[in-house]
């Protein structure tokens, strides 16, 4: 699950044309921990990703499996 969610929030950030570090600030989080993220090595709460969802504006729907 932890890949797949990596997975989809580096494809909503290259929609949108940003860095790592542009959602990193916008999130208020380091680049450092937003790469671990994003490359799946480390997992993320609900309001991380809520703040995520609103910087990137993805629906909710693609990083949740059903």
């Amino acid at each position: 699950m932890q890949k797949y969610i990596s997975q989809q929030l580096k494809t909503a950030r290259h929609n949108k044309k940003l860095t790592q570090e542009q959602v990193a600030e916008a999130v208020g989080l380091s680049a450092k921990h937003y790469g671990c993220i994003e490359r799946g090595e480390v997992s993320t709460t609900i309001a991380v990703l809520v703040r995520l969802q609103q910087v990137l504006e993805f629906e909710v729907s693609i990083i949740i499996k059903i």
